[in-house]
C-alpha cells in the first residue's frame, strides 16, 4: 500500500522553473491506494498540484470517476514531487505501479 500526498496551488514561482509559489491554497487528505483510488476535488482557485507519494505510481486526472491504471503515465517517487496542472473541479486518482 502507498500514500500519496497532493498540495494545490493557485500560481506558479517566478522565473519560469517547475516550482510553485508558497504557500500552497491547501494540502489534500492523503490518499492512501494499492489499486486505483481518487483524491477529493481540487478548489475552485486550484490551476497547479504537488504531489509526493511513498511508493511508485501511475496517475490520470479527470472528472468523479477518473480511474487510474497501470497503463498510465509512471512516476518514481524518489524523483520528489511532481507539478502538473489542472483545472478546479477535477481529481487526481493513483494505482500503484506494476
Amino acid at each position: 500500500m502507498a500514500t500519496a500526498w497532493i498540495r494545490e496551488y493557485a500560481t506558479l514561482g517566478e522565473g519560469g522553473a517547475q516550482v510553485a509559489a508558497e504557500p500552497g491554497l491547501r494540502d489534500q487528505t492523503p490518499v492512501t491506494f494499492t489499486t486505483t483510488a481518487p483524491s477529493a476535488a481540487f478548489g475552485v482557485n486550484t490551476k497547479y498540484i504537488a504531489i509526493s507519494a511513498s511508493a511508485d505510481y501511475h496517475y490520470a486526472v479527470g472528472g468523479s470517476t477518473i480511474t487510474a491504471t497501470t497503463s498510465n503515465l509512471k512516476v518514481y517517487s524518489a524523483g520528489g514531487p511532481l507539478y502538473i496542472g489542472v483545472q478546479p473541479g477535477q481529481y487526481i486518482a493513483f494505482v500503484a505501479a506494476a
